[in-house]
């Protein structure tokens, strides 16, 4: 089953193409990775997956709804770059509004038990700017799973985190692929990504070429 699907999508930057003629589908339970150089469009082409930004041309569907709609929006997950957490807030605090935005009254229980398996429960009264980046990406991946998402879609989940919190992010992955759920995820060119991948795919200049896994 086809869940996330790119149709002809094309993003342009004032007179600027930065993404061209992008076609992907991304199936139930399949992993992909995108990579590139620097500023090539990865990000722009998760932010597009999301619904955070408007293809000049093109469609973005999944699970055959255009990704722009709010029913839409419901079936995915989005890991930034940046953490988009409250730093006044603790972990669990901002764990729990994030949680009253799918209509939860506490943290779900599969958020509660990765925290644990992410050695955050010793953070979770800590007020996030208290964090490193790294521990903040952890709580971050933990939001981007609090819906429980059809498709979740990543950039650069890899860096910041050590050994142990990489090992636990590939389990994780596999727990959820092993669900039916997808995942997109990014790396820079060059990156060794710590796991092996469904699909794989660059963007160069602007167009995306299909690689050997």
């Amino acid at each position: 089953m086809i869940l996330l699907v790119f149709e002809n999508v094309w993003k342009r930057y004032s007179a600027e193409y930065i993404l061209r003629e992008i076609s992907l589908s991304v199936g139930s339970g399949e992993t992909v990775l995108v990579t590139g150089p620097n500023g090539s469009g990865k990000t722009t082409m998760l932010r597009l997956g999301i619904g955070l930004l408007r293809p000049s041309k093109g469609k973005i569907y999944v699970n055959g709804i255009d990704v722009r709609l709010p029913k839409a929006k419901m079936m995915l997950g989005y890991l930034p770059h940046t953490p988009p957490l409250y730093l006044d807030l603790t972990v669990r605090e901002n764990l729990r509004y994030y949680a009253s935005l799918y209509g939860h009254d506490e943290i779900p229980k599969h958020v509660v038990e990765a925290a644990e398996g992410f050695g955050l429960n010793k953070y979770m009264d800590r007020r996030v700017r208290e964090l490193s980046y790294g521990w903040r990406k952890r709580v971050d991946i933990l939001r981007a799973m609090i819906g429980s998402p059809r498709v979740l879609l990543m950039d650069e989940p890899f860096s910041g985190l050590d050994v142990q919190g990489r090992r636990f992010l590939i389990s994780l992955i596999r727990e959820l692929t092993g669900k039916g759920c997808s995942t997109l995820f990014t790396a820079p060119l060059g990156y060794e990504v710590p796991m092996s991948v469904d699909k794989k795919v660059e963007i160069k200049g602007g167009y995306l070429v299909e690689l050997k896994s």
